[in-house]
C-alpha cells in the first residue's frame, strides 16, 4: 500500500476512533492509546514524504549538469568531424564532382522504389483496418452484448435492532449505526420493538440483557475489516451479536422498575466525576428522592457494566452519562417520574 493510500486510511480510523470515543462505545483510555498509535505512523508517514520530495528535487538539480557534459563532447567531435570533410573536399574537387555525378541515377530509382513501397503499405494497412472492423463487429453484435454480465453490486450487512423507544428515553441507535457502517459498509437496518411478539422472541433468542441489542446477519464475514472486528461479535444462531461494551446499551430491562429512584456512579478523586456531583447537588435539593452514590468498584457498577464516568441510572432501569446542568438531570429524572418539584425550573448552566 502506497504512502497516500496509507495516510487515508489512518485518517479515517482515527475519525471512527474518535466517534466511537464520543459515542462512549470505548474508553478513554482505550482512546487515547489508539489515537497515539494512528498519529506517530502518521508522523512517519509525513516525513516519508517530505524525504521523497527532496529527493526528487535534489536529483532534478543533478540531471541538468550531467546531460551538459555528455552533450560537450558530442559537439567537439561534430566540429572536428565537418573540418575534416571540409578539407577532404577541398583537396580533391573532380573527385568530388564525378561522385556527384555517380548518385544521381540510383537517387531516382530510390524515389521509384520508395513509391511502390508506399502503395504497398497503404494497401497492407487498409486491409489491417478492413480486418479489425469486420472483428470487432462480429465480437461486439448482440449475441457478444448478450454475453456482457454486469458486475454485482456490493452487498448491504442486515441489521436489526432490538429496541423499547417507548420506556427508554436514552436509547437512539444513529450513533452506533453510523460507527459500525464506517467500520463494515453500506447497512440496511431495521428496528424491531421489544413490546411486540417478535421483539421478545428475539431477545429470548439472542439473550439480551440490556437494550438497544444489535444483531448483523452472516454478510458481516465479507466485510474487509471484520478479520480486525471479529472480537467485538459473538456469533449466535447463525448472526452476529455486538457485544454490550460496544453497543453501550441504556436500557436495563430486566431490572425491577423502582419509581423516583436515581443511582449516581463515580470515580473517586476524578475531576469529570467531582463536577458531575456539584451539578447533581442542586437537584437532589429541590427534589426528595431515594439516592445513592456508586463508586467505580461497587458491585452494582460492575453488574451493570459501566466504563464511562460518571454515569446516572434512573428508576434503576435507564442509563445516561456525562456532566450534565441541574436543569438536564431534572428533565430525565422527570421523563420517567411524574412529581411536583418537575415543574421546578432549576440551573441550565454547569457549575
Amino acid at each position: 500500500m502506497d504512502d497516500k493510500n496509507q495516510k487515508e486510511r489512518l485518517e479515517q480510523e482515527l475519525k471512527f476512533l474518535k466517534e466511537s470515543f464520543d459515542a462512549e462505545v470505548i474508553s478513554r483510555e482505550e482512546f487515547e492509546k489508539g489515537s497515539g498509535r494512528i498519529e506517530k505512523k502518521l508522523r512517519e508517514i509525513e516525513k516519508s514524504e517530505k524525504k521523497s520530495v527532496q529527493e526528487k528535487k535534489e536529483t532534478a538539480e543533478e540531471k541538468p549538469e550531467a546531460k551538459d557534459e555528455a552533450i560537450e563532447p558530442k559537439t567537439e567531435e561534430k566540429i572536428k568531424l565537418k573540418a575534416i570533410q571540409d578539407e577532404e573536399k577541398h583537396a580533391n574537387p573532380a573527385q568530388e564532382q564525378k561522385q556527384e555525378q555517380s548518385y544521381e541515377k540510383p537517387k531516382t530509382e530510390t524515389i521509384e522504389k520508395d513509391g511502390k513501397f508506399f502503395k504497398y503499405a497503404v494497401v497492407f494497412v487498409v486491409l489491417m483496418l478492413a480486418a479489425f472492423f469486420a472483428y470487432s463487429l462480429i465480437n461486439n453484435g448482440p449475441k457478444a452484448q448478450n454475453k456482457t454480465i454486469p458486475a454485482p453490486e456490493a452487498q448491504k450487512i442486515n441489521v436489526v435492532v432490538l429496541n423499547d423507544r417507548g420506556s427508554c428515553f436514552n436509547c437512539d441507535t444513529g450513533r452506533i449505526l453510523r460507527i459500525l457502517e464506517g467500520w463494515l459498509g453500506p447497512l440496511n437496518a431495521k428496528e424491531a420493538d421489544y413490546n411486540t411478539a417478535e421483539g421478545r422472541g428475539m431477545a429470548q433468542k439472542f439473550d439480551a440483557n440490556a437494550l438497544p441489542m444489535y444483531v448483523l446477519d452472516e454478510n458481516i464475514t465479507k466485510s474487509e475489516n471484520y478479520a480486525k472486528l471479529k472480537r467485538i461479535f459473538t456469533k449466535k444462531n447463525e448472526s452476529y451479536v455486538l457485544s454490550e461494551d460496544v453497543a453501550a446499551p441504556n436500557f436495563y430491562f430486566k431490572r425491577e422498575l423502582i419509581p423516583n429512584r436515581l443511582d449516581f456512579f463515580a470515580i473517586p478523586n476524578d475531576n469529570a466525576s467531582a463536577k458531575a456531583e456539584k451539578n447533581l447537588r442542586e437537584f437532589l435539593d429541590a427534589f426528595e428522592i431515594n439516592f445513592e452514590k456508586h463508586a467505580s468498584t461497587d458491585t452494582l457498577t460492575i453488574e451493570l457494566g459501566i466504563k464511562n464516568f460518571p454515569a446516572f441510572l434512573v428508576n434503576n432501569r435507564v442509563k445516561f452519562s456525562g456532566v450534565h446542568t441541574a436543569e438536564t438531570i431534572k428533565s430525565n429524572f422527570c421523563k420517567m417520574n411524574k412529581m411536583p418539584e418537575c415543574d421546578t425550573g432549576l440551573s441550565k448552566s454547569l457549575v
